[in-house]
């Protein structure tokens, strides 16, 4: 969660050029999508536990 939080600290900041930060937002996207599919995927689980 830290290095997130730099991340998007630097981000808001306006560190980096403009490329550099369409790179890391979309890399954010990714992770987020990422741990959203995680998250279904869990709470799948735990339902299917509970059968």
């Amino acid at each position: 969660g830290n290095n997130l939080n730099q991340i998007a600290r630097q981000v808001n900041a306006g560190g980096g050029i403009g490329h550099d930060r369409v790179q890391v937002v979309a890399a954010l996207m990714s992770i987020d999508a990422g741990l959203e599919r995680l998250r279904h995927a869990v709470l799948e689980k735990e339902t299917d536990n509970d059968r």
